[in-house]
């Protein structure tokens, strides 16, 4: 049981050494990225349900 333990141990650390790991470089422009999308997207969303509910309130209010 051990041995198979220490075995597992020594595959996992062989196939982490073969890992292509990005740079630190590439993984800034990747998180800003993120971050940028997730903005845009953020007040998109924001933008269209204030729009939708104004619009909704307009319509609501008008007809009674």
């Amino acid at each position: 049981m051990i041995g198979a333990i220490k075995q597992q141990a020594k595959d996992l650390a062989a196939e982490l050494n073969r890992v292509d790991w990005p740079s630190r470089e590439k993984v800034m422009t990747s998180a800003w990225t993120v971050v940028i999308v997730s903005l845009f997207v953020g007040v998109f969303l924001w933008a269209v349900d204030w729009v939708l509910s104004k619009g909704f309130a307009y319509f609501f209010l008008k007809t009674r």
